[in-house]
Parts: structure tokens; sequence; C-alpha cells
């Protein structure tokens, strides 16, 4: 498949990169000293948080393609706002369920709202859950969204995050993530909506991935730039150290499992609204275990390339790494999508 942005789909890419490279971290101190409040009123001008409300017809405003070229350059970026959680995750779930009203809050920045995850972050909450959930990508956010179950089928539900949950160490730098510190009472959710059929289900899954996979893709081509660049500076034995052959081919093999990578995660995207819901879900968890497979190898050649300076806490290398990291678990790794991908081609089912 060649994978070719239409005009408005580059302008979107331009637009998306502008912002992004306005706000995203140049080091690890950014985290504490920027105001990413401002970042987060510039996505929303932009009209990059309302990507997945619902025209008049009531079909998406922008495309899985269209989310994808935005979730990029916010990984390549390291923008620590909760695109992915509230733009995208919890817009669509709403949307899904019918309830509009709350998606345009979500869409004009003026309300925050997460996703929460089961235990193992593979996949969307789903209650009654017997142990603790995470609240992943919630930074700002007020309540995340999860599943129950119900007689007329699965139904959307909010939890509010003002109490019952604690921070939760995370590799991840650029995301809050959150941890129930017990089972949530049933009294404390509200249901969203109406009810949701299996297909939106398979629908918002193949969405959840294909954005985490081009989040992904953005942290590693971002990372395998600034290391190329810098081996064409740094001056060690007298010469570049790009000029050396275990660098090139560090560097060479990195490229070309981050575009592989990326090749798979634009057919995903692609997939999100052109397949039916099933093969739109095959495609994502091909593209994620594409993704989870290479993405700390990718990122820590980078850090490798980097050399002494690539392993300080002060250097923006680990951070790329660290985000990489979290995306490769969220909705499962290569492992349990394999495995997956396995049953679906052996059994067809």
């Amino acid at each position: 498949m060649l994978t070719l942005l239409t005009d408005e789909q580059q302008m979107l890419k331009e637009v998306a990169g502008e912002i992004a490279g306005s706000a995203g971290l140049a080091n690890p101190s950014d985290l504490t000293s920027r105001n990413w409040a401002a970042t987060w009123q510039s996505l929303a001008q932009s009209g990059l948080l309302a990507l997945r409300t619902r025209d008049e017809d009531g079909s998406p405003v922008g495309s899985g393609v269209e989310v994808a070229v935005v979730a990029e350059a916010m990984g390549a970026g390291l923008v620590p706002v909760p695109y992915l959680g509230s733009a995208i995750l919890a817009t669509e779930l709403l949307c899904l369920a019918g309830a509009d009203d709350d998606a345009a809050r979500l869409a004009e920045g003026t309300a925050r709202a997460g996703v929460l995850l089961n235990r193992d972050l593979s996949g969307l909450a789903r209650f009654p859950a017997d142990g603790m959930v995470y609240g992943w990508d919630v930074d700002g956010a007020e309540e995340a969204l999860a599943l129950t179950d119900s007689p007329e089928g699965p139904r959307v539900v909010r939890v509010s995050l003002a109490d019952g949950f604690v921070p939760a160490v995370s590799a991840d730098l650029t995301r809050r993530l959150l941890r129930s510190d017990g089972p949530i009472d049933p009294a404390r959710l509200t249901t969203v909506g109406r009810p949701l059929t299996p297909e939106d289900l398979l629908r918002w899954e193949a969405l959840a991935l294909a954005a985490v996979c081009a989040d992904v893709v953005g942290v590693m081509r971002s990372a395998l730039a600034k290391a190329i660049a810098y081996a064409k500076e740094r001056v060690q034995y007298g010469v570049l150290i790009g000029s050396f052959q275990a660098i090139q081919h560090m560097c060479a093999e990195a490229y070309v499992a981050a575009e592989a990578a990326a090749s798979a995660t634009s057919y995903a995207a692609w997939a999100v609204d052109a397949l039916d819901p099933a093969d739109a879900l095959l495609a994502g968890w091909t593209a994620k275990a594409q993704c989870a497979a290479v993405a700390r190898d990718v990122t820590e050649t980078v850090m490798q390339v980097f050399g002494g300076i690539g392993q300080t806490y002060e250097h923006i290398a680990h951070v790329h790494t660290r985000r990489a990291l979290m995306d490769s678990l969220v909705f499962g790794d290569e492992n349990a999508l394999l495995l997956r991908i396995a049953d679906v081609r052996l059994t067809g089912e």
C-alpha cells in the first residue's frame, strides 16, 4: 500500500508539527517549567482536539489517518499533554455512546477526561472489576471513562478521579498515570449515553491501537533524527563519529526498524475507517506488535549514539525511551498481540 497524504492532510501535518515543535521538550527540566495549559489551548483553537467529534451526518470529523498524523507529531515532540487520552480515546467513546455534548466540551478544551485501563494496561477497564485499575494519560482530567456490563450491552461509565486514586510510578515522564487504591465502588459509576455494539468496541480499539502506534512512531523517528544530527557534529579521535561504520550500522538498522513500524501504522490508521471492524482491529494488532517489538531497541540505540551524555538524566534521550516503553505496554505488547493474531489466523475467528 502506498501511503500518500492529501493536501488537507499535509496541511494538518504541518500545523500539528508546528504546535508540537514549539511545545516539545528540549530537555527534561521543561516538564516542570513550561506552560502546558497554553499548549492545550493551541490544540483546541486549531481544531486538533475535535478530530473524533461527529459532523451532521454522524461521521467523524477526522479520519484515523488524520488522528495518526497528529498523534505522531505529539510523540515526536514528546508533548506532555493528554492528547490521546482526552482528545482521541475519551472523545471517541463519548461519541460512540451518543454523548455528543460531553465530547464537545473535550473538543473545546474546557474539560478533559481520560480512560481507565485494566491491571496490565492491555485494554479498557470493564466493571465489575475485582482489582485495581489505572487512569492513563489523565493529566488535568477530572474523570475517566470505562465500560460496565448491562442487559442491553456494554455501557460507557465515567468515574471521578478526585478520590480513590493515587499517583502511580511510571516509566513515562510525559503522561500522568493514576492507580485506584482498591476496587471501584459501583456507586461511583455514572452511565453515559446509549449501549455500545460489539462493532463499536472493535472500531474503538482499532483507533486506540493506531493512535498509540503513531505516537511511538513519532517518538522513534524524532529520537533517531536527533541521534543522526549529533553523529554529524560530534568529533572523536579527530573525526566525526558518523564516519564510524559501527555508528552507521546502528543508525541504519534503527531506521529500518522504525520505518517498518511506521508503514504498519499507516495501514492500521487507514483501516480504522476503510475496513470492517474486525479487519481494522487485526491491522491495529499487527501494527502494535511491530511497534512494541522495536521501540525499545530503536530508542536505546539512540542513547548509545549519544554516548555518555545520552545516559544522563539531564539529556532528552531517556525521555524518548521512557515514552516508547509505556506506549509499548498500553493495549498490549508484542507477545500478547502476536498470540491474538495467531488465534485469528489459525482459527478464523
